[in-house]
C-alpha cells in the first residue's frame, strides 16, 4: 500500500508543476484513503493528508471541503499530539484562512490567533511560519477596514520573511503584495506601485508566468491602476489574469469570478454600462454557485449589478 501511495504522490507533484490543479484532487483524495486504511484514522500520517487535501480543495475554491478537511485534520492533531505543535498550528492556520475566504472574517481573526500563539510557543517569532499567520491576520484585519492593523502585520511579516528567506522568495512577494493593499485602500498610490511591481517581478522569476502567484500580482497592480485611473492597462491586466485562472483552475472559481467582478467595476467607472452589466452577472452566477447567497462576495455582486440597471436608462436622459 506504501508503494502505491508513493507513486500517487509522484503524480500529484507531477500535476502541480504542470498546474493541473483539479486533476490532483482525486489523487489526494485516494491518498487520504490509503493511508487511513495502513495506519488508521486517528493517525497523524491521516491528519496529514487530510490537510493536503484541504489545501487542494480551498485552491481550487472548494471552501467547504476544504473546511471539513481542516477541521478533522485538526481534531486528530490535537488528539494525538496536543495543541502545542507546529503540524496542529498548520491546520489551524488553514483553517482560519479557509473561514476568511468564506466570508466569516471573525472566526477567521480568532482561529488566525490562535494559530499565532502556538508558533509563538514552538517555533519562535522569527521563523516563516510565524510570518505567515502575521501576513494572514493583515488580510483578516484589511477585510474589516482595519487598514492600521494591516500595515502592521504586513510589515512584520515582511522583515521576517527578509531575513529567513531572502527577497527572492514567492512568500516574500506575496508579503509585498499584501503590505501594498493598505496603502491602496488609504489612497497612497505613489507608494504602493513600486512595491506591486516588485512583487509582480519576483512572481514572474520564481513561480513563472503561469502559476497563481503571478496572477495574484497581475490582479493587484490592475486594481491599483483602476484607481489611478489608468483603465487600459488595468484592462489588459484583468485579461491576463483571467487567461491564467480559466487554464489552472477553471472558470468556475471564486478568483475568476472576482475579476470579471473587477472587469464590471472597470466598465462602470468608464461609464460603460452594458459590458459592466454583463461582467457583473458572471460574476454574480459563478459566485452563487461556488459561494452562496450569504457571502459577502455575492451580494457585492448583486448590489453593483442593481447599481449599473438603475444607472443604464439615466445615460439617455
Amino acid at each position: 500500500m506504501s508503494e502505491k501511495i508513493e507513486e500517487l504522490k509522484v503524480c500529484i507533484a507531477q500535476l502541480n508543476q504542470q498546474n493541473k490543479l483539479a486533476e490532483t484532487v482525486p489523487l489526494l483524495e485516494q491518498v487520504a484513503e490509503l493511508t487511513g486504511q495502513e495506519h488508521g484514522k486517528s493517525h497523524p500520517y491521516y491528519a496529514v493528508s487530510l490537510n493536503d487535501l484541504g489545501t487542494a480543495n480551498r485552491t481550487l475554491g472548494q471552501y467547504t471541503a476544504a473546511r471539513d478537511n481542516f477541521l478533522k485534520a485538526a481534531s486528530i492533531l490535537k488528539e494525538v499530539m496536543g495543541k502545542d505543535n507546529e503540524h496542529y498550528a498548520t491546520c489551524v492556520n488553514n483553517l482560519a484562512g479557509t473561514y476568511r475566504l468564506m466570508g466569516e472574517y471573525q472566526k477567521a481573526q480568532d482561529t488566525f490567533l490562535e494559530a499565532k500563539e502556538i508558533y509563538a510557543r514552538t517555533v519562535g517569532k522569527e521563523h516563516f511560519l510565524y510570518a505567515s499567520v502575521l501576513n494572514n491576520l493583515g488580510l483578516v484585519h484589511q477585510d474589516m477596514g482595519n487598514y492600521e492593523q494591516s500595515e502592521e502585520m504586513h510589515s512584520q511579516a515582511l522583515d521576517i520573511i527578509r531575513r529567513t528567506k531572502g527577497e527572492k522568495d514567492f512568500t516574500y512577494a506575496t508579503s509585498l503584495n499584501n503590505l501594498a493593499q493598505p496603502y491602496i485602500a488609504r489612497g497612497d498610490y505613489a507608494q504602493a506601485e513600486p512595491i506591486l511591481l516588485q512583487a509582480t517581478e519576483i512572481y514572474a522569476e520564481v513561480a513563472g508566468k503561469e502559476h497563481l502567484t503571478y496572477a495574484a500580482g497581475l490582479n493587484s497592480l490592475a486594481g491599483l491602476y483602476q484607481k489611478m485611473s489608468r483603465y487600459r492597462e488595468a484592462e489588459q491586466l484583468y485579461l491576463q489574469v483571467l487567461n491564467i485562472l480559466e487554464k489552472v483552475v477553471g472558470r468556475e472559481h471564486p478568483d475568476y469570478a472576482s475579476t470579471l467582478h473587477n472587469m464590471g467595476l472597470l466598465h462602470e467607472n468608464t461609464l460603460d454600462y452594458d459590458k459592466a452589466e454583463q461582467y457583473y452577472s458572471r460574476a454574480l452566477d459563478i459566485r452563487l454557485r461556488s459561494l452562496g447567497e450569504n457571502h459577502p462576495r455575492y451580494t457585492d455582486s448583486l448590489d453593483r449589478l442593481s447599481e449599473v440597471r438603475r444607472k443604464k436608462p439615466n445615460l439617455s436622459e
